[in-house]
């Protein structure tokens, strides 16, 4: 039996095993914690910590997984079954599991925290006018995913409401520190040098919340491939503002930057373009790793893209 045969049997056996609780009920826990399944890292840190002290959480994907391409597995569908609520991104992040989600909203609880946002605060890729789901990028908006979160936290396990609320004072102290110093390590770099190279447009809405000029090699999306168009006008626009610095991704392959390296020195035999660093975009650092929380990969990008920047 195949991988793809076993997940729809998995998915059947959601709808016949699953949840009692519909979608928009409270949950019958009596003692016990509730059982969370969070698709990337991102979600699973903010569920952690909306929810400490109350919930189980488990990410389906780890640190360096590309949520765009991810293909869910066999253990996937046994987690989805046996847990509570589910929380996803949403916007198309987890592309290749609307299905999954689907079937599972009819039986249990499931999120997508994008719901928490306004039509206005989704950014769209300028050619394709296309949603992007990188969210975390603003930690405003963040800020909000924590609100939606404790929401529904709150509406499902009402009893515990004071956890909850207090949970969601203290993280919310935390990120709104995270955002001033993302905004104050920003201020450090002169606005005509704040272009930020990356292998796929996922930045857009750091660009757009801390004033820099983001370019990715590819667009939102990992699935589409760069062509040799893109990569040629990406590397004339660096030649021609004397960008020199590119960064990589954890969750990305380097090909199309190395490519990107090729072609602007075919253009400019004595422009050399070097990688800025390694930043964070689809999936946090390892776990226990300095990178390993949401903060952690928020600072740990800033800086890195201060040091390579602002020599």
């Amino acid at each position: 039996m195949n991988t793809l045969c076993k997940i729809l049997i998995g998915i059947s056996l959601l709808l016949t095993t699953g949840c009692k609780q519909a979608t928009g009920k409270k949950l019958y826990l009596g003692n016990r914690q509730i059982k969370v399944v969070a698709t990337t890292t991102m979600i699973a840190d903010l569920l952690t910590n909306a929810g400490k002290g109350r919930v189980l959480v488990e990410s389906l994907m780890g640190p360096g997984i590309d949520p765009h391409s991810y293909e869910p597995r066999e253990s996937d569908v046994s987690r989805l079954m046996d847990a509570d609520v589910v929380f996803y991104n949403g916007i198309h992040l987890e592309g290749k599991m609307a299905d999954l989600f689907e079937e599972s909203s009819k039986k249990k609880h499931v999120f997508a925290i994008a719901d928490g946002l306004l039509p206005t605060d989704i950014r769209k890729e300028t050619q394709t006018n296309t949603p992007d789901p990188h969210i975390w990028f603003d930690v405003q908006l963040w800020i909000k995913c924590l609100e939606f979160v404790s929401a529904k936290l709150i509406e499902i396990d009402p009893e515990n409401i004071g956890i909850y609320n207090t949970n969601k004072t203290n993280y919310l102290a935390t990120l709104n520190d995270l955002h001033k110093y993302v905004r104050q390590q920003s201020e450090k770099i002169p606005k005509e040098q704040r272009v930020l190279i990356t292998a796929h447009d996922a930045f857009g809405y750091f660009g757009n919340a801390y004033a820099f000029q983001v370019r990715g090699v590819q667009g939102i999306n990992t699935v589409a491939e760069a062509n040799s168009g893109e990569i040629g006008s990406l590397a004339t626009f660096m030649v021609k503002n004397k960008v020199r610095a590119f960064f990589v991704e954890s969750s990305v392959p380097r090909k199309n930057l190395e490519k990107l390296k090729e072609v602007a020195s075919l253009l400019d035999p004595n422009f050399v373009l070097s990688s800025g660093g390694e930043l964070f975009s689809d999936a946090l650092g390892p776990k226990n790793s300095p990178a390993g929380t949401y903060e952690g990969m928020v600072k740990h990008n800033i800086d890195t893209i201060l040091k390579a920047l602002v020599p």
